[in-house]
């Protein structure tokens, strides 16, 4: 940073940059799960009235608080997490800039980036369980050019070379991936069967995805369960007994049914090809599943994660993160069977490593080895 400039202004520079990104990531977060383009229409929009929003109402942070969180144009109360999102990236934004920017400005604007994906995958995964992998892919682009520019994000970056940082990054996203992955297939074997009895037969049906960006959803007994964590592989099935099971209007009676990743088999031998039907729906008493013990999307996230930390970092937020996971599962008192999002914890631990965390591994490391 030139001497010329008194120390707070870059980060002042980046806080400011960081409110208006936040406000583009609030159009990304609402847009990309429902199926609407980012860029068409261009300006914003009320959710409920969908009339545009001038320019002067579409300041961020301070438009929603002058406007007591709601639209100036119909009245429609605004989520608080339009004004949170701004706030969160601006914070985000200053302590990068602060932390960084004077030693690499280059690398701070490109964790600055990683941060942005960051946040939207974290808002993304929270309300929809899903995962974008180019939001990921970009994020780790962003992280390993970061780690290029300015090795010492990096534990033993002393010794480093930007080509040793670089091989560093690739390597940590690879390790974050290959984790998480080795965590599902373990948890596949462990824990990947549901078995389920209802007394009185219960309903299910099949729930077709509303936009391109959704799935495939089994709905039983009113309970929505992905059809990606339910058929990973090509051997994966559910079979529903102890019902009739209506399709495309036809009911068959007191028959077995066995669902698969794009079929549905039936216990006389006759097989329903998914991308043909209109309507499935059914009584059942029994099911029997595989299920994910984790969303692959986790994967692409730790390794965005590991690209921008190295393997220490992405073993540090797989760590905090599964603590920060059950505090949440703790605070909203969900029960054992229910998805849990878990990218934004995972997400939230490597933030906390760029911004301090890896101080304290690096604490950890010499403490333990005696220095």
């Amino acid at each position: 940073m030139p001497d010329a400039f008194p120390a707070w202004v870059i980060p002042v520079v980046f806080g400011l940059m960081g409110a208006c990104i936040g406000s583009f990531l609030n159009v990304v977060i609402y847009r990309m799960p429902r199926g609407v383009s980012v860029n068409d229409p261009a300006r914003s929009f009320c959710p409920e009235c969908g009339k545009p929003i001038p320019w002067f109402l579409n300041i961020p942070v301070l438009s929603w608080l002058a406007l007591r969180g709601k639209s100036a144009c119909c009245g429609t109360r605004i989520s608080f997490r339009y004004c949170f999102v701004e706030l969160l990236t601006a914070l985000l934004f200053v302590a990068i800039g602060w932390k960084y920017a004077d030693a690499s400005t280059g690398a701070a604007v490109l964790l600055c980036l990683w941060t942005a994906m960051a946040i939207v995958i974290m808002f993304i995964d929270a309300e929809h369980l899903i995962v974008f992998r180019s939001q990921a892919f970009i994020g780790a682009l962003a992280g390993t050019g970061a780690c290029a520019l300015y090795p010492f994000l990096l534990p033993d970056s002393h010794v480093m070379t930007w080509t040793d940082a670089f091989t560093a990054s690739v390597l940590g996203g690879a390790a974050g991936y290959a984790v998480i992955r080795l965590v599902i297939e373990l948890g596949k074997l462990l824990f990947g069967t549901w078995k389920q009895h209802f007394d009185v037969p219960a309903p299910w049906s099949l729930r077709e995805p509303e936009s391109e960006r959704e799935e495939l959803q089994l709905i039983v007994n009113g309970q929505p369960h992905d059809w990606s964590m339910l058929f990973h592989r090509s051997t994966d099935k559910a079979v529903l007994s102890g019902g009739s099971v209506t399709i495309d209007g036809k009911t068959h009676p007191a028959c077995s049914v066995t669902l698969r990743y794009d079929r549905i088999e039936m216990e006389n031998g006759d097989v329903f090809l998914l991308e043909r039907l209109e309507s499935v729906e059914g009584n059942l008493t029994d099911i029997h599943a595989s299920r994910e013990a984790m969303g692959s999307g986790d994967a692409w996230i730790l390794m965005m994660a590991g690209c921008a930390c190295g393997w220490q970092g992405a073993l540090f937020s797989l760590f905090l993160g599964s603590l920060l996971g059950i505090v949440q599962a703790a605070a909203s008192r969900m029960g054992f069977g229910r998805n849990l999002p878990f990218g934004p914890a995972l997400l939230s631990a490597a933030l906390i490593w760029l911004l301090g965390g890896s101080q304290w591994w690096q604490a950890y490391i010499r403490f333990i080895s005696g220095e």
